[in-house]
C-alpha cells in the first residue's frame, strides 16, 4: 500500500484546523539556490518526529493538521506563482483553517499574503527584506516583506534584523514598519514587544529560517551571521500566545546545502502552531 508524503504524517487534505501548503519556488534567489525542494525536505524531517513533544509536555496530534499538497507553480512568471499561490492559501483560508505554508524562497509570503485577513505582519528575519525593486524585479526576495505588507495592508514588525540598504530602513521608518534589530533586542525582549504589537490580533507569522544563527540553520539562501539560535526562537515565538494566528510561513530552506535545516523547519512549525494553539504541558516532570 502506498502512502502520501504529508507533513507530520497527517491525513492529506484541506479539512484540518490547520492545512499544510506547499510552494517549491525560488526563481529570485541570488546566493545559494535550491530552495523549491524545501516543501518535500520538511515533509520528509516531519515524519520522523516523534507525536509526543518531551520539552513542551504536548501531545502533538493535539494539533488538527492535514496537507493540501504542493501549489503547482510558474517557475517562468512570478505572477502566475503569485495567482496560484493566492487561489491555493484564499480556498484554505475561506474555509475557517489557518494556511501553514512551506517555502520555498521569501517571496511566497508576498504571494500569500492578500488571500488571508490579517490585522498585523510579523516577520523574523535576518534582513529587512524592503526594497521596492532588486534588479529590475518587484517580486525579488529582496522585496517580499514589502510586498507582503502592501499586500496585507496592516501594520508590520520585522524581527531580527542584522542587514539591510539604507534605502530600505528609511522606507520602512516612512511607513511604520517596526524593525526590531537583532543589536537591540533579546528573545525575551523580542518576545515581549511582539506580544504587545499583537494581542488579541490576527496574526500572518512569515519565519525565515536565516533568522537563526548560521551555526544552526546552515541551509539557507542568505546566512547572515549572527544569530538567534533554536531556542532563543522559541522564547520569542511565545508572544503567539496572546495572539490569534491567521496564517504561517517558513521559508528559505536550501535541503542540498543541510539535512538539519530542514528539520528546524519542521520543528518551529509545530512549535509555532502548539503555541497557537495555547497548547499546555499534561504532565509535570
Amino acid at each position: 500500500m502506498l502512502r502520501q508524503a504529508t507533513f507530520g504524517r497527517r491525513r492529506a487534505g484541506a479539512d484540518g484546523k490547520y492545512v499544510v501548503l506547499g510552494v517549491p519556488y525560488d526563481s529570485s534567489q541570488t546566493y545559494m539556490q535550491g530552495a523549491r525542494e524545501a516543501p518535500r525536505a520538511i515533509r520528509a524531517a516531519s515524519a520522523e518526529i516523534e507525536d509526543y513533544d518531551m520539552l513542551e509536555g504536548v501531545d502533538l496530534l493535539e494539533l488538527d493538521i492535514s496537507d493540501a499538497g504542493d501549489v503547482e507553480v510558474s517557475f517562468g512568471s512570478a505572477e502566475a506563482t503569485a495567482e496560484l499561490t493566492g487561489e491555493a492559501v484564499r480556498e484554505i483560508a475561506s474555509s475557517g483553517s489557518v494556511p501553514v505554508i512551506l517555502g520555498g524562497e521569501h517571496t511566497v509570503t508576498a504571494f500569500a499574503a492578500g488571500a488571508v485577513e490579517a490585522e498585523v505582519l510579523v516577520a523574523l528575519d535576518a534582513h529587512l527584506d524592503f526594497r521596492d525593486s532588486y534588479l529590475g524585479n518587484r517580486f525579488s526576495h529582496a522585496c517580499a516583506l514589502r510586498r507582503a505588507a502592501e499586500a496585507l495592508g496592516c501594520s508590520a514588525a520585522v524581527a531580527g534584523v542584522r542587514s539591510a540598504c539604507r534605502e530600505e530602513l528609511e522606507d520602512a521608518e516612512e511607513l511604520g514598519v517596526r524593525v526590531l534589530e537583532f543589536r537591540n533586542h533579546t528573545p525575551e525582549e523580542l518576545a515581549e514587544v511582539l506580544g504587545k504589537l499583537t494581542v488579541g490580533r490576527k496574526v500572518y507569522l512569515s519565519i525565515d529560517l536565516d533568522f537563526l544563527d548560521p551555526k544552526e540553520a546552515r541551509g539557507v539562501g542568505n546566512p547572515e551571521p549572527p544569530g538567534y539560535s533554536y531556542t532563543d526562537t522559541l522564547r520569542v515565538l511565545e508572544f503567539l500566545r496572546q495572539a490569534e494566528l491567521a496564517a504561517l510561513d517558513v521559508t528559505e530552506a536550501v535541503p542540498a546545502l543541510d539535512a538539519y535545516t530542514p528539520v528546524l523547519a519542521a520543528k518551529l512549525v509545530l512549535k509555532a502552531l502548539v503555541r497557537a494553539e495555547k497548547l499546555v504541558p499534561k504532565f509535570s516532570t
